[in-house]
């Protein structure tokens, strides 16, 4: 397995617009088979329709199925800036919490293999996408183009 460089979240992760940062809790990397709450592991990838890379891997603790929202800071930390993650169960106020940091959560039965759902996701990148990925590719070209005027405006920027 590649070596990865540690990051503090996924926001650290640079990628373009048409770049998807998709978040997997899987105890291996290789299927997800972890409920969110309790993942003891997320895998980043950045996938666009041509590539998928893993860029980032993170470890968390052994946690129960209890209900404690505080296990949920860690991980939601470390997932700022991800697009979407994917996980075996998740309740009702991580889901909630994850949207409002305009994370789409995606919650998958039978511990699905990691690479079918990247490959899915690039055929759907490659044609037509589903609505929910077709809103966060919208979103973040919009958040691209007001970043790129932000930066232009900063650099003292004139027509």
């Amino acid at each position: 397995m590649t070596t990865l460089t540690a990051v503090p979240n996924a926001a650290a992760v640079m990628v373009d617009s048409a770049t998807l940062l998709v978040a997997f809790a899987s105890q291996e990397g290789d299927i997800v088979d972890q409920h969110f709450g309790s993942a003891q592991a997320f895998f980043l990838y950045a996938i666009s329709a041509a590539s998928a890379a893993l860029v980032a891997h993170q470890g968390f603790g052994y946690e129960k199925k209890d209900g404690n929202e505080d296990k949920l800071k860690p991980k939601l930390i470390w997932l700022v800036g991800a697009d979407v993650v994917y996980c075996g169960s998740i309740g009702g106020s991580a889901t909630r919490q994850l949207i409002s940091l305009g994370i789409n959560p995606v919650k998958v039965e039978g511990g699905p293999d990691v690479e079918e759902i990247i490959a899915d996701l690039q055929r759907q990148l490659q044609g037509e996408p589903e609505h929910w990925l077709a809103n966060i590719l919208k979103r973040k070209q919009k958040n691209q183009a007001e970043s790129r005027f932000a930066d232009m405006a900063d650099e003292g920027w004139n027509e």
